[in-house]
């Protein structure tokens, strides 16, 4: 159900209003002030605000620039009530934000009519808000294995990093593959090689136990895995616990080299003062190379 916001330090005004705007369906929420206005919008963002231009204490272009600088990017409709209609009023209300008038003493017919074409907006935004979501989700995640793609392992490392330069906390960083990955798929074919990818990418998925860990696949049958506030040590421990879990889930692969089943290496890295996310990559990228030579199903970390 829409909410709908009325500002108004007349709680007569407060009243028809509420009643003029039934017909909406809505939950309609009441307040007397700006600063009432501007504490609950911080709590939830209605779908509509109407707004007294003249009252005590914030007047409504007060409240209303207040309350867009707050909400920055998120658009939200602002009528104004008002008794006032001269152009320099008109101008000033909305360039600080505003997007209609609605002139006192309030015809109830075409408050309703301005109120439904604000929510109409307001519903197409929010549908065009989702829509965008969907669409960047897709961008950034993998189809198959419905896990991070190496786009958005780029924006989330990124975002990471300067997290991590700011704070001056670790950050841990795993590269993995697959072993004998390529007989799996000559052998079993591409269909069962892409159900395997799937399998794995869930294992790992699920046997990171952090929300802020992030994994992604980073091409072919490699994975990333970032580790927030994580030293090298720690991120080796990781290593070892999801090596343990793709082991354990003993999904069959009787053409590999090292064990009867699907088996990981893994390379480990941190980062370090005065680096960048190059180098630390680089040098888990030459970890996992190092576990490979010493027989894979194995977690090597940086040197």
């Amino acid at each position: 159900m829409p909410q709908v916001m009325v500002v108004d330090d007349s709680r007569t005004q407060r009243s028809i209003i509420n009643q003029y705007l039934a017909p909406l369906n809505c939950d309609v929420v009441c307040y007397e002030s700006g600063n009432e206005a501007l504490e609950q919008v911080t709590q939830k963002i209605p779908d509509l605000i109407i707004l007294d231009v003249e009252m005590p204490g914030l007047s409504g272009f007060d409240t209303c620039k207040a309350i867009r600088g707050f909400l920055q990017e998120v658009w939200v409709p602002i009528v104004y009530l008002t008794a006032r209609s001269n152009p320099e009023d008109v101008v000033e209300g909305l360039a600080v934000g505003g997007d209609t008038y609605v002139q006192k003493p309030v015809n109830p017919d075409v408050l309703l009519a301005i109120s439904k074409a604000m929510l109409r907006l307001s519903d197409m935004q929010a549908q065009l808000l989702e829509a965008n979501r969907k669409l960047d989700e897709v961008a950034h995640h993998d189809v198959l294995t419905q896990i991070m793609n190496r786009r958005g392992l780029d924006d989330m490392l990124e975002r990471l990093w300067r997290d991590h330069q700011r704070r001056k906390s670790p950050l841990g960083v795993l590269i993995m593959d697959i072993d004998h990955f390529k007989a799996f798929n000559d052998n079993y074919g591409h269909i069962k090689g892409d159900e395997c990818l799937r399998q794995v990418a869930q294992v790992l998925k699920t046997a990171l136990k952090r929300p802020i860990d992030v994994i992604a696949r980073y091409g072919g049958e490699e994975f990333v895995v970032l580790l927030p506030e994580t030293d090298l040590i720690g991120a080796t421990h990781v290593a070892e616990r999801l090596i343990g879990a793709i082991n354990q889930a003993n999904i069959t692969h009787a053409y590999s080299a090292c064990a009867d089943h699907v088996t990981v290496s893994v390379g480990v890295a941190q980062s370090r003062e005065n680096d960048s996310t190059h180098d630390m990559i680089k040098r888990a990228d030459t970890a996992l190379y190092k576990a490979k030579e010493l027989g894979r199903n194995q977690a090597q970390a940086e040197e």
